[in-house]
């Protein structure tokens, strides 16, 4: 048995689901103003721009036969936004990207991974000079090439196996993108992260990366996402915005935020941006961020379920976003998911913590909480029911949906998480060694 939900926020979305929400068969649907119809989303890289070129090649970053290094080139300069960590430790990569998109125009992007070259004695330098390494071997204006940087912090490129790597790269391109660039971009990830959209001539297509480190401020993790819709910067930049504020902003997998955090849209720049593309590209792109999204939790650093959390009753939607973020991210919370725990008094701990808008003291006469479905406390008391049932069915389920009201107002907002469980503490407890 299905059933079908929309994410409040994003009213173009539809959620298709098994009861047991597992990512694996879950199916995303979007509106399309120009087919006037539901569009699929598609699990693959198939509707992409024309014109695009890759490659993806072992460098060796850090082990010999490990794809680690991409290039992504447009067939002309265009259209181009991101969004970036706010980490204050943040990579000369990500630093020179707000630079290069301050016209709002790129060309290539260049990926390596397994090490995220932060705090060494030349770190800028180093991403400069393979920025200008690809500028010189595919013939395009430094200015216009975007560069990230994921993996190891404090360790120093291997520049003399990096630059020898970028010789001859455009002799050696394929045409589109390939899971082997969704792939070089790993670090700790199970699998490679894709999708693409259809909408009437509108095309979209994403790679992504990201297990662990993921508590945005701005963006999160790396995303790519490419389209051929010709909008003003200016345009592409609000569009990527008010999803980017639904989707990955609204995600956590341990609250720490990483120094290379990024995601960016590029533009070929073929097809007139009409006010039903700019619509059908939103759409698509919501769809899209929120698949990539759900595979980014399910996949990451020692999760066994998703974790949807929502608020509802807040007083603003930036109070219902901070007591859904605080759920969440409990250390509590998430160990009892893990261990099918329906204890509701964690949410309660959580849900009054500091750090949002309101600080008067929470009226229990006010609260309902819920999991998996099912109510457990409301109107100032536990209802009386079969924890072990319940227990029974988080067991089962992939995908766990917490809802609080809060009573405080009107306004909702939905976050999404992971449980935490041993292997989190194994992966990051040996990760240099």
């Amino acid at each position: 048995m299905y059933i079908t939900n929309q994410v409040h926020g994003l009213k173009s979305l539809r959620i298709h689901a098994p009861l047991n929400g597992d990512p694996e068969q879950t199916t995303y649907k979007f509106w399309s103003q120009a087919d006037q119809k539901w569009c699929d989303l598609c699990w693959s890289l198939r509707y992409q721009p024309s014109g695009i070129q890759s490659v993806a090649l072992s460098a060796g970053v850090k082990k010999s036969g490990v794809l680690d290094f991409t290039v992504v080139k447009l067939p002309r300069r265009g259209s181009t936004v991101g969004v970036f960590t706010q980490n204050r430790c943040s990579s000369p990569a990500v630093k020179i990207d707000r630079s290069n998109l301050a016209n709002g125009y790129a060309q290539a992007l260049v990926v390596v991974s397994k090490n995220a070259n932060v705090f060494t004695p030349t770190d800028e330098q180093d991403a400069l000079q393979i920025i200008n390494s690809v500028s010189n071997e595919f013939k395009i204006d430094a200015d216009d090439v975007l560069i990230s940087c994921t993996g190891v912090i404090g360790v120093p490129l291997p520049m003399d196996r990096l630059l020898p790597a970028i010789e001859g790269l455009s002799k050696r391109v394929n045409q589109g993108l390939t899971n082997e660039v969704a792939e070089a971009i790993l670090t700790t990830d199970f699998g490679i992260k894709v999708c693409s959209a259809k909408a009437g001539d509108v095309f979209l297509a994403g790679v992504a990366k990201g297990a662990g480190m993921i508590e945005p401020n701005m963006a999160t993790m790396l995303v790519y996402f490419f389209t051929n819709v010709n909008a003003d910067p200016a345009q592409l930049s609000m569009i990527l915005k008010r999803v980017v504020a639904r989707t990955f902003n609204s995600i956590s997998v341990d609250t720490d935020t990483s120094t290379s955090d990024s995601v960016i849209l590029f533009s070929t720049s073929e097809l007139e941006a009409t006010e039903e593309r700019l619509q059908d590209l939103e759409s698509a792109l919501a769809a899209a961020s929120l698949k990539l999204c759900q595979d980014i939790l399910y996949q990451a650093e020692g999760s066994t379920k998703l974790v949807e959390v929502t608020v509802s009753g807040g007083s603003s939607e930036q109070h219902a976003k901070q007591v859904a973020k605080l759920i969440v991210n409990s250390p509590l919370v998430k160990t009892a998911i893990f261990g099918s725990d329906p204890n509701w008094g964690r949410i309660v701990m959580a849900l009054g913590k500091p750090g949002q808008d309101s600080t008067t003291p929470i009226d229990p006469s006010n609260i309902c909480i819920s999991i998996a479905g099912t109510r457990l406390f409301e109107n100032g008391k536990a209802i009386n029911l079969n924890l072990d049932k319940l227990s029974s069915t988080l067991q089962r389920s992939k995908k766990v949906a917490i809802h609080v009201e809060l009573g405080e107002g009107s306004e909702i907002w939905t976050v999404w998480g992971c449980d935490l469980g041993y292997d989190y503490i194994k992966i990051n407890a040996e990760y240099t060694t």
